[in-house]
């Protein structure tokens, strides 16, 4: 643990020295620059952060993090969390796999700002490749494009799709639609770079989980309107549209989730303050018939984001004429689909098959069971 280590130095140095002082260590850059939010989270300002203090998602993820199991976080704790909060980055890489790390898409220094690249080394396909977009989940408020790694690797692994990871700036950074502005700068990126990586630009599948999976769909119901764009980065020419939208249990109707503390950390206010803000940050808003085909995954006890609001998605993309497969996961979580898994897992393969290689592809859709 880093703050053990610390003071293991420190005692050191103080040994070495024959002082009875020794300077402390300088703070790491990250320390630095997560300081201020790991205090924000200190609710009751008593100089510690504990489990009970924060929202539900970011406790649940936070307590992988604890490493010492005392239900408070330290500051080389959070670090540690700000870096790879699930454990992804512990995940090999597959034999057919190599990545390029930490490549900046909107001319800045924001760490979050920033792409993980994964290609296969041996290609099994003719022609430049389609591409995966991912963006990660953690209610916006946490989370890192290194959780891509498990969702991406066996896809790219096969030799037939590339995939990048995007990182986007979190609501303690900015408010929306600085999320939506990042995530549709890193699109053009892509598009910017096709050459370089061997990028088919024109096939292009964008997959989330939770609020990556709002993200995702967001950006696909919102192809080609000018609003949402931003002006991050250099490509600014290029299109942010996307050709088809895999939204793993994402919250679609923000006015309408349970949880409202987080949607308004995200919005910067009330619902009731925000309330415009709230309905045009919904996919459900947005949607009309040149939106791209969508796969839509979402369990039925979701504790987190309400089954519901997937339905009512799939609905309303379906009376659009939009292409839409609605998968069902009886009994599953917040993305947690038990035996239920590596069917969700072929049924992901066989919906970017079917939109990038062979239309003929059959995606089944019959309702699995956790």
């Amino acid at each position: 643990m880093q703050g053990l280590k610390k003071w293991l130095l420190v005692s050191l140095a103080m040994q070495v020295s024959g002082s009875a002082v020794a300077a402390p260590l300088s703070p790491t850059p990250d320390e630095v620059r997560l300081r201020p939010q790991w205090q924000a989270l200190d609710a009751n300002h008593d100089g510690k952060v504990t489990l009970d203090e924060v929202n539900p998602i970011l406790a649940a993820s936070l307590k992988k993090s604890d490493l010492d199991n005392d239900g408070a976080i330290t500051l080389d704790e959070y670090v540690g969390f700000d870096l790879d909060p699930v454990g992804a980055g512990r995940v090999p890489l597959a034999d057919n796999v190599r990545l390029l790390s930490d490549l900046p898409y909107a001319n800045t220094n924001d760490p979050r700002q920033r792409v993980d690249v994964y290609l296969p080394k041996r290609a099994t396909v003719a022609g430049p490749l389609p591409v995966i977009a991912y963006v990660h989940g953690g209610g916006w408020s946490v989370g890192s494009k290194i959780m891509a790694r498990p969702q991406v690797m066996e896809l790219v692994n096969s030799g037939r799709y590339a995939a990048v990871s995007i990182g986007y700036r979190l609501d303690w950074q900015d408010k929306w639609p600085a999320q939506i502005y990042d995530v549709k700068a890193a699109i053009r990126w892509i598009r910017a770079n096709a050459k370089s990586y061997g990028f088919d630009g024109k096939r292009i599948c964008a997959m989330g989980d939770s609020a990556g999976g709002h993200l995702v769909a967001q950006l696909g119901v919102t192809n080609g309107e000018a609003p949402s764009e931003g002006n991050l980065g250099k490509n600014l020419r290029q299109t942010s549209r996307v050709q088809c939208v895999i939204d793993m249990f994402g919250p679609v109707d923000l006015p309408n989730m349970a949880l409202k503390s987080i949607v308004e950390s995200l919005l910067g206010g009330t619902m009731s303050a925000k309330a415009d803000v709230a309905r045009d940050a919904s996919p459900i808003s947005h949607i009309d018939a040149k939106d791209p085909p969508f796969l839509i995954i979402h369990g039925t006890k979701d504790p987190l984001v309400p089954y519901q609001q997937s339905v009512a998605f799939e609905a309303a993309l379906s009376k659009a004429g939009v292409p839409v497969l609605f998968q069902t996961v009886e009994g599953g979580g917040h993305g947690q689909f038990g035996a239920a898994s590596p069917e969700v897992a072929r049924r992901i393969r066989a919906f970017l098959e079917r939109n990038f290689y062979d239309p003929s592809t059959e995606v089944p859709t019959e309702v699995l069971h956790k």
